[in-house]
Order: C-alpha cells, then structure tokens, then sequence
C-alpha cells in the first residue's frame, strides 16, 4: 500500500513556496487504524494527547496561476459553493490537518508542532489554526463526544479515487485506490461508508443508515447499532482516507432532506 506524506520545499527564505505530496510504500492502513466492526463496533476510541480532532472541510482544487510566466500562485479550496484562496503558508496548515500518513490523527498540538519542523512560525500557525476554525475549512472534534453529532449534521463524506475490490490475501478488507495502484486498505464497514455515505444529506444520517443495515444484517449487538458510536469509529478513522486523499469532508448541501 501507499502512504502520503505533506513535503514542502522550502524557500531561500525558509517560507514554504509549495506542497506536495510523496508516496512511499507503507505497512496496510488496517495496521494502524482499528478494524470496525458495524461501522465500529466496540472499538475503543483514542486521540492522541486528549484533545480534539481537527479535521479539514473542502476540497482541494489546486493551485490559481494568475498570469502566464508570473511564479505566484494560489492555492484553492471549495468548501460548499466558496471558493477560499489561500497563501501558501496557511495551504501547508491545512494539508497538515489531513495526516501525513496512515497512522496520524492530527490535534492543533501535533499541527503546531509539525508546522514549526517545516519552517513556519508558531504564531502564523496558530492564528492560520484560529482561521479555519471560524471560516469553517477546520473543525475540531472529539469523536465520541458532543461535538461529533454536530460536525455529522452538517457535513458530508465524500469519495475520491476508485474502489479496486478486496484484498486478495486479506478478503475481508478492501482495497481504495486509482486504476490498479492501491492507496488504502479499510474494513468493510468504513469501505460501506466511503461507497455510500455520500448519499445520504448528512454524515450523522449516513451513521444511521449504517445502523440500519447492520440490523438487516443481523446484527443484535446493541453496541454495534448505536449511530453514535459508529460515527465515532468513522471520525476516529477517517484520516487514513483524508491523508491520502481517498476522501474529503464537505459542508452539508443547502435543501437536502433530513
């Protein structure tokens, strides 16, 4: 499998002047990210040092070139129907909150920390951080409390790359990616959510529907059918896919039905 890292060539003057990404090859994702069961069940939920999650809202359009010849560019991202036009040292805070691999799951204290090992000032970051929050492009989150339903309720899971099937020596995983080259390796319920969570208008309807499922399945463990406790696992898990640009987080659609 592959794991994406956010690299940043820096300048003369140790300003970033670009992000990228790097692949290298990397253990499986479902190494690192636990396997859920019903979307989660029974998945003790960690995040790191104890504070929220931050996660990234919008997707990423690429970089604006203004005039032909002239180096400057500008980073975009559409969140909903804006289009926010970012610098590049605030566009490298923001891949930040994605991970840089597998097995990250990025806090504003671990974002601070690996921003300063990229050049920029704890100060710039901390206020790019403050930024995001208020214009919505970041959203801190503790997955298994309060702030989880309201993140669900207004934004949605949605789809990048292709799905390439189960992994043959591992059939009950299943395997994202683009053509033949695979990018993650998740369980089958997170696999579910990524497929069809989008249909859904909300991330917290799409959890409910997983429940549903589940108990069509069969399912009887009452653990397994709570919608937030799979949301939980999602949120828990969910940047292994947004660190490899698997999936991205948007603003729930204006007129969608509840």
């Amino acid at each position: 499998m592959l794991q994406i890292e956010a690299a940043v060539r820096l300048g003369d003057e140790g300003g970033p002047r670009a992000a990228e990404a790097v692949h290298r090859s990397a253990a499986p994702i479902a190494a690192a990210v636990p396997t859920l069961t019903a979307v989660t069940g029974g998945t003790e939920i960690v995040v790191g040092d104890g504070a929220g999650l931050l996660i990234p809202v919008g997707h990423d359009l690429g970089p604006l070139y203004e005039e032909p010849g002239v180096p400057r560019r500008v980073p975009q991202v559409r969140a909903g129907a804006d289009v926010a036009e970012l610098d590049d040292n605030d566009f490298v805070v923001w891949l930040l909150a994605h991970g840089t691999s597998d097995e990250d799951r990025p806090t504003r204290a671990t974002l601070l920390k690996k921003s300063e090992q990229l050049g920029l000032a704890h100060a710039q970051v901390d206020a790019a951080i403050e930024r995001f929050l208020a214009d919505g492009l970041l959203v801190e989150v503790v997955p298994d409390g309060p702030s989880a339903r309201g993140f669900a309720q207004q934004h949605q899971l949605f789809p990048l790359m292709l799905g390439i099937g189960s992994d043959p020596d591992e059939p009950q995983m299943q395997v994202i990616g683009l053509f033949d080259q695979p990018v993650a390796q998740v369980s089958e319920p997170m696999y579910d959510m990524w497929v069809w969570g989008h249909l859904a208008p909300d991330l917290w309807t799409a959890c409910h529907d997983a429940v549903e499922a589940a108990r069509r399945a069969g399912v009887t463990d009452p653990d397994e059918l709570r919608p937030s406790r799979v949301l939980a696992g999602v949120l828990d898990a969910v940047h292994a896919l947004l660190s490899c640009r698997a999936a991205y987080f948007d603003r729930r659609r204006p007129g969608m039905g509840a």
